[in-house]
């Protein structure tokens, strides 16, 4: 045995088992970290297939990826060159023990050969583009230019150019390599297949055939030294998802994480003084949100639809889970050594995961940054990995609403008023129908005995009951379903809060109290609560708050409802045939329609209001730039709507939005014509109304040149005779501000 032949064994055996002895020892202690985390039993049910075929589709199909095309595609690059190259890493085991050896079967005798060597060398190509497209982006996003409107300002960006540096070298010596072995003769591959390592070999050509032997063990050695490098850097960084990838899609939720809220139920008689509501230590989280941990890649997509962090506030859902997932790496080994009671007296583990003020030194989160977020799922929406910061941000805010009272102080009051009056506002229920009077409107118990005797319940819901600019989309829903003879009624005084704003809040068991008991409600006044796959039934309503909690929660309590979106019924009447226009719209007039969070990202429903806006003859509807599952919120989820705003504020940054999407590059607008933000959602209308008013303040936007109406309103006004024209509710005389 010649010495090279020493050199390339021993040291080819040394760095293998080296690398793969590292990764083991890392790979085991995250294994064992997760197991610190709680069990969720819920993530571990469903079908086998259903699971494989959402693994093809996002992990082999990098679904989510390919949302933002280019990246998208470098990104896919990588990733299929990262399968094909597992069979370099394979040929270099081989190599390390004969110079000459291959795959099993893939010899230069079998014809299918050449199809790997073909692609081997192709994707390697798509590896090196990928690097150069990556660079440029990187280089283009820099913060250090962008400040926070770079994506990946607050991110590790050293260990994102470790990663393209790592990439490179670990093609480009592979190629080296090949292109040694072309020369001597031994790769199973033919030349016109293995094109690029072809090429590399014409570069080679001249040397004598010691040297090349000598070119291709030190090629071989500094491939395997790359490649273990490579793989244990993964699984110290935030690359970690490579691995982490498969089991975060398995068990996450399907098909995305918005909508429904997880949570068990309170049984606050049977408590006792160890039980623990929330999340108020690291351990404490259940063991998904440990994998949204590992796979997080500092990517930046969530930061940049982020309506808090785009609004200048403290809030970003990647630095939060980096906040989170470092605390975890600090507490990680004393978890895993005896815990929290052998290891009383380290810091790190007496830090308060989130501050009881602004600014509090020893708590991973600060205050401001957990009452920052508004729910509205721009963050999952848009992650690629299926990160679900939006119930990382609601277990921790269950934790200090319940466990500690900390939240901000001005919330108290509509959490005092839902649990005394039954409302957000603390009008009481006796004022549940007053937005009715004059409508001859049937309510349950007084003109219908029960819910069976209509087709549907209409559930007005708080705002649209209370508020006084919400009551005129409550009637303009009304009276639309009365001219097209919908048979429904409404429970009147009988209705309560679903408990939206408490559960997004974290108060959980008073979500659930409430829950039970407009269960009961429904059980009294004859509903049909169906059961698991059969809905029962059928409730109309204009708020996509209440549409999603009695749609996607209510059915944790027992009542399995089909819950229709008033744009939806709406839709449907029109294309039945039961409303027709009643008279041509205002000519000229634009529109355009902001997507209410909870109806669009949570519920994905998006065409129908536009489709009625489409209805309306004569006017012109234009899409903002941030629109669908890219749209920008509004301001008020969460129960943010119930809470003050510091800095800029989110309505405005909307409604700033619209009006320059309204004005557009022709010439301004005329004084006799009023174009229109149509929403379709109460709290969306408030917001952006009031955004509208600052507007007309500051100058920005005329008086009356722009109204904010919900889409049965803009409807309305075409479809039923004796509606009025389209003003804004502060041109109302009877307009009153909420307070």
């Amino acid at each position: 045995m010649e010495a090279l032949d020493i050199i390339r064994i021993v040291g080819g055996v040394v760095l293998f088992a080296a690398a793969f002895a590292i990764a083991a020892r890392r790979v085991k202690y995250l294994v064992d970290l997760v197991r610190v985390a709680q069990p969720m039993p819920d993530r571990v049910k469903g079908s086998v297939w259903q699971t494989i075929w959402w693994e093809v589709k996002h992990v082999l199909g990098q679904q989510k990826l390919l949302k933002w095309t280019v990246p998208g595609v470098l990104h896919a690059f990588i990733f299929y060159a990262f399968i094909v190259h597992q069979t370099l890493t394979l040929e270099a085991m081989i190599e390390v023990f004969d110079p000459d050896g291959h795959i099993p079967f893939f010899g230069p005798d079998r014809w299918w050969s050449d199809l790997l060597g073909f692609a081997q060398d192709f994707v390697a190509l798509l590896v090196l583009v990928a690097i150069v497209g990556f660079a440029f982006i990187r280089l283009a996003q820099a913060p250090q230019r962008r400040g926070r409107q770079s994506r990946f300002s607050g991110s590790n960006l050293d260990q994102g150019w470790y990663t393209l540096y790592f990439e490179f070298f670990l093609v480009y010596s592979v190629l080296i390599l090949r292109g040694a072995r072309v020369e001597e003769g031994t790769l199973p591959y033919s030349e016109g297949a293995a094109f690029v390592s072809s090429w590399f070999g014409t570069q080679l050509a001249g040397l004598s055939t010691d040297t090349i032997h000598v070119v291709a063990v030190v090629a071989l050695l500094v491939h395997i030294g790359v490649f273990g490098g490579f793989l244990v850097f993964t699984l110290y960084s935030k690359h970690l998802h490579v691995l982490s990838i498969v089991p975060q899609v398995a068990f996450s939720r399907t098909p995305k994480a918005l909508g429904k809220l997880e949570a068990e139920k309170i049984d606050v008689e049977n408590m006792g003084e160890d039980d623990i509501l929330g999340v108020g230590q690291i351990e404490q989280f259940g063991f998904k949100r440990f994998l949204d941990f590992y796979s997080c890649t500092e990517c930046g997509r969530c930061q940049s639809q982020c309506p808090a962090w785009n609004t200048a506030k403290p809030l970003s859902p990647k630095l939060l889970i980096m906040d989170l997932r470092d605390h975890l790496w600090e507490a990680g080994p004393y978890l895993l050594d005896g815990g929290r009671d052998a290891h009383s007296d380290v810091d790190v583990l007496g830090m308060m995961l989130v501050g009881d003020e602004p600014g509090q030194d020893d708590a991973v989160i600060d205050f401001d940054v957990l009452w920052s977020c508004t729910t509205c799922g721009a963050c999952v929406e848009e992650c690629p990995v299926d990160i679900e910061h939006v119930d990382h941000i609601v277990d921790l805010r269950r934790y200090k609403a319940q466990m500690e009272s900390s939240f901000p102080a001005e919330a108290g009051a509509m959490l005092r008023n839902i649990e005394n009056s039954g409302d957000p506002w603390g009008a009481g229920a006796s004022k549940r129908l007053e937005w009715a009077q004059g409508l001859e409107i049937p309510v349950l118990g007084q003109d219908v005995e029960s819910l069976a005797d209509v087709d549907y319940l209409f559930w007005v819901g708080c705002a649209m009951a209370f508020e006084d600019r919400s009551k005129k989309t409550t009637v303009s829903t009304a009276q639309l379903l009365k001219a097209a003879g919908v048979s429904f009624a409404v429970l009147g005084e009988g209705e309560a809060c679903t408990g939206d704003p408490a559960r997004r809040l974290g108060m959980e068991y008073l979500f659930q109290m409430m829950a039970e008991m407009n269960v009961e409600t429904f059980k009294e006044a004859g509903a049909d609560l169906g059961e698991p796959g059969r809905p029962g039934t059928k409730i109309i309503t204009a708020c996509p708050h209440c549409l999603n909690t009695l749609k996607n929660e209510y059915p944790d309590f027992g009542a399995h409802f089909e819950v229709i979106h008033h744009s939806e019924i709406l839709a449907q009447l029109i294309v039945d045939g039961k409303l027709s226009p009643q008279r041509t719209g205002v000519a000229g007039q634009r529109i355009t329609y902001h997507d209410p969070c909870y109806l669009g990202r949570h519920n994905e429903i998006y065409e129908q209001p536009r489709s009625l806006l489409s209805s309306v003859g004569d006017v012109e509807t234009v899409e903002m730039e941030r629109s669908r599952n890219h749209g920008f919120c509004c301001g008020a989820g969460g129960a943010k709507f119930f809470m003050e705003e510091v800095g800029e504020r989110v309505n405005l940054n909307r409604v700033d939005e619209a009006i320059a999407t309204l004005r557009g590059d022709g010439p301004p607008a005329p004084e006799d014509r009023q174009d229109v933000l149509a929403v379709a959602c109460p709290f969306c209308k408030n917001m952006l109304d009031d955004g509208a008013n600052d507007r007309v303040s500051d100058g920005t936007l005329a008086e009356g040149q722009m109204a904010v109406l919900d889409v049965s309103q803009v409807l309305a006004q075409t479809f039923l005779p004796d509606e009025g024209g389209a003003l804004s509710d502060s041109e109302d005389p009877e307009y009153e501000p909420a307070e």
